[in-house]
């Protein structure tokens, strides 16, 4: 886990001036398992704009970066005490490398620098077919906690300990 005050990457607030980084990430493996059929920027402003959003309170954007190069693109809410995250795609050349599990990592450990939160409890809504999500988020200190009743969807929860 990332140690207090010592963060690898750099997160930034997304905005649509990234949009040319982010939307080629949406590719075929990436659509099949996010609610991001019209695009991660349509996906970002649908959200960003929606009455209920508030900008740095309730709603984040981020893209994150690993030295100067762009990795991740993630969005998360907040709502009674507890994080979810939204989505998140991974750079392609990226994936399978432990990089989101080591992103996510670093989010739970240093939320207060990353989103002027502490994060006690997060959760996550995993497609059952979505291994590599799975894996990330398990290895990041999340667990199942239960399926949709229609089985379309996994719920995983993370708690401080």
């Amino acid at each position: 886990m990332a140690r207090q005050g010592k963060m690898t990457y750099r997160w930034m607030d997304y905005s649509a001036a990234y949009a040319p980084i982010a939307e080629p990430w949406l590719d075929a493996a990436a659509q099949k398992f996010t609610g991001c059929e019209d695009g991660w920027n349509d996906y970002f402003e649908y959200w960003k704009n929606d009455s209920s959003t508030i900008l740095g309170k309730n709603f984040w954007g981020k893209l994150i970066f690993a030295d100067a190069a762009p990795v991740a693109v993630m969005t998360l809410a907040f709502a009674e005490g507890c994080f979810t995250v939204c989505e998140f795609i991974v750079a392609p050349e990226k994936r399978s490398q432990g990089c989101g599990s080591a992103i996510l990592r670093e989010l739970l450990a240093q939320g207060k620098e990353i989103l002027g939160r502490e994060i006690g409890a997060a959760q996550a809504v995993i497609y059952p077919q979505n291994i590599a999500s799975q894996k990330a988020f398990e290895n990041a200190g999340f667990s199942f906690h239960y399926a949709h009743p229609d089985g379309d969807a996994w719920y995983y929860q993370y708690a401080k300990a």
